[in-house]
């Protein structure tokens, strides 16, 4: 069985091209909740030496400089570029499992390398053009080397974005001879280490590695990383995801919340949001714990981190049962005195919708009949009129609490109101000139 790997380019900043063409050629960056770090990066942007994870206040400057084209994160519009481009890589394979919001492995028939080539082309101009997401595709015999593939597509613009690690073993042996060992997915500076120890520095030295051998310093990991290597899958795709076992909903806050009403509607608010997932997974819960936390890096501050746990007897994807816990749970934590920085809430004890039964068999009732088929409704009417459109009152109207989106991109796929329009022979706008460091 051939196996790929899809990997998106630079993922969220390439929605916000999608959204907007005019970017391109333009550095991107996009910044996390709040608008406070850099979680996105364009290639041009990558080029300005912008850090992953940089606080935004400290490359402000920079980007003024060199008119870096700055984004909120909009994980609702990601999450929906995400399933268009699943569902156009779903339609090319055999088997797919979906790896992350940005990369998918794909399994194929086996076939001479020629053809793996030419299918990765065909699959990323596909993409390109039903999505305009750019996608860097590795194909190769296992998992291990769809991974490393991927990335030497991503760093060889001379590949065109696709990459085949040969099915020969000495072509393979051959490529892989020059390539360092920690460039393999699952390799740390911890295992690299150990493997450079006993005289593996190369990806062709673990796969020509004794098998017993590296089981005894390097445990099964070690050994099923050398099979790997050398061409024998460990793993298969796995098209059906785990069940979840846990959702979680938080945010950071604009501003320090000191007003327990204010607290208590982010927390109906993030129980409401957890609610729907359960929904959508068809799931129950048995659990919900409340939090928030002050600013850690306030230490002039007084610092706590509170929670309660609240049990659901029985089981319930309600979110207005779900909100009124969160409440019950901010009752057992909440003291005056603190800025809350952030806040959310765990559900746990999650078990499928039509098999729960209550904590304690026999002693009482389900979930409403009429309780699920307001949350059906619910469900209905934001799928047509937009997200979150009906609402609990208990999750607030202005919302104050929330957290900062200052350069939320205007156009989106997820509110009808802000779709994009395509506009023939239209002016194009001016793109910014890059001045990059001497």
């Amino acid at each position: 069985m051939l196996r790929a790997l899809a990997d998106c380019n630079n993922f969220y900043a390439s929605c916000e091209r999608a959204l907007n063409p005019a970017l391109e050629g333009v550095p991107v960056i996009v910044l996390s909740n709040n608008d406070g770090c850099v979680v996105a990066r364009s290639s041009e942007a990558k080029a300005l030496g912008i850090p992953m994870g940089a606080p935004f206040f400290q490359v402000r400057r920079l980007c003024e400089t060199h008119g870096v084209h700055v984004a909120s994160s909009n994980f609702a519009v990601y999450g929906d570029f995400s399933a268009r481009v699943m569902e156009v890589l779903a339609e090319q394979a055999r088997d797919i499992e979906v790896y992350s919001i940005d990369e998918a492995f794909l399994g194929f028939p086996d076939m001479p390398d020629a053809e793996a080539e030419a299918l990765g082309r065909r699959i990323r101009e596909e993409v390109r053009a039903r999505t305009g997401i750019g996608v860097s595709i590795g194909l190769a015999p296992t998992l291990l080397l769809c991974k490393l593939a991927n990335e030497l597509a991503k760093g060889d613009r001379a590949s065109g974005g696709v990459r085949v690690i040969p099915s020969d073993p000495a072509a393979r042996l051959a490529l892989t001879r020059p390539l360092a060992v920690d460039r393999l997915w699952g390799v740390g500076p911890g295992l690299a280490s150990r493997l450079r120890s006993h005289g593996i520095v190369t990806v062709a030295d673990l796969a020509e590695a004794e098998p017993a051998r590296l089981r005894s310093f390097a445990g099964v990991v070690g050994e099923r990383l050398a099979l790997e290597a050398r061409g024998v899958p460990c793993r298969d795709l796995v098209e059906e995801a785990a069940p979840r076992r846990s959702i979680l909903s938080s945010r950071s806050f604009g501003h320090p919340v000191t007003d327990r009403a204010e607290l208590e509607e982010a927390l109906a608010y993030h129980a409401a949001q957890a609610a729907r997932k359960l929904r959508e997974d068809g799931l129950v819960a048995s659990e919900l714990v409340g939090f928030a936390r002050t600013n850690k890096h306030r230490p002039d501050e007084p610092q706590r981190r509170a929670e309660a746990a609240v049990r659901l007897d029985p089981p319930t994807q309600d979110a207005r049962r779900l909100a009124a816990a969160a409440a019950q749970a901010l009752a057992g934590f909440w003291e005056p005195g603190f800025r809350w920085k952030k806040a959310g809430v765990f559900l746990l004890g999650l078990s499928p919708a039509d098999r729960s039964q209550p904590m304690l068999p026999g002693l009482g009732a389900g979930e409403s009949e009429a309780r699920r088929r307001l949350m059906t409704a619910m469900d209905a009417l934001n799928a047509k009129l937009g997200r979150d459109v009906v609402r609990l009152a208990s999750t607030g109207l202005e919302r104050a609490w929330k957290g900062k989106s200052e350069r939320l991109t205007e156009l989106s796929t997820t509110d009808a109101e802000r779709l994009p329009v395509a506009k023939a022979d239209g002016p194009r706008l001016p793109r910014t000139r890059i001045r990059f460091h001497e």
